[in-house]
């Protein structure tokens, strides 16, 4: 199991693109679970795995109401404690949430961290739209490629409940730079909040961000 690199491609991209004082996070939202796919640094990964563990941030609240979030003044803001304080200590001073919808279950935002006061110009915002519309994108054509690969050669539908649960497990781990107790209470949660089970979370994890690998024979047991 591999994890697909194209979101830190475009996460690096958009930070490079946008302004030498931005840098750039991306983060996929489904069934009410919040991972960090890709960043364009260790800073801004950091901020967005704060705001992914605490499940309360800006972007996270972009993605659920699919609306921009502009914070001209970190420092100004009253809510989302864990995520302010790891962007303070970043020492980050502004940042933009971006979102996107992938499908009616799935949605992504670009996330902007600034060192530099509130510089979201309206031809900045329309680029960071662009950019989050071509994540939401691609994360659509991974899964009708993942959907497709199933099909032919039924890599999910395959595996065991606790092989697809813990395989997810993994991924959150790696993406959110999780401890597995840390990474299994966000899967958890995900599932009892929004009433579907552990495997369907999963299994939704896995085809958005996992590359698969040549199944093992242990991947094919049963339940």
């Amino acid at each position: 199991m591999s994890i697909s690199t194209f979101p830190y491609e475009l996460a690096r991209r958009a930070a490079t693109v946008l302004g030498a004082e931005i840098e750039a996070s991306i983060t996929v939202r489904q069934h009410g679970l919040t991972v960090r796919a890709g960043s364009s640094s260790g800073a801004a990964a950091r901020c967005d795995r704060a705001e992914s563990l605490a499940d309360s941030g800006p972007c996270i609240d972009a993605m659920d109401q699919l609306s921009v979030h502009v914070v001209p003044a970190i420092t100004e803001e009253s809510g989302w404690n864990a995520w302010r304080e790891q962007a303070n200590l970043e020492g980050f001073v502004s940042a933009l949430a971006v979102p996107a919808a992938v499908n009616d279950h799935i949605a992504v935002a670009l996330n902007l961290y600034s060192r530099s006061p509130d510089p979201w110009t309206p031809e900045l915002l329309a680029a960071a739209d662009g950019y989050a519309q071509l994540t939401a994108a691609m994360v659509r054509l991974h899964l009708g490629l993942a959907e497709l690969e199933d099909g032919a050669a039924g890599y999910y539908s395959q595996m065991s409940d606790t092989i697809t649960i813990e395989r997810a497990i993994g991924a959150i781990m790696q993406t959110n730079d999780c401890a597995e107790d840390e990474a299994r209470r966000i899967l958890e949660s995900a599932s009892r909040h929004r009433n579907v089970t552990q495997r369907e979370v999963a299994e939704c994890v896995l085809r958005a961000l996992v590359v698969s690998d040549v199944a093992q024979p242990e991947d094919r047991v049963g339940e």
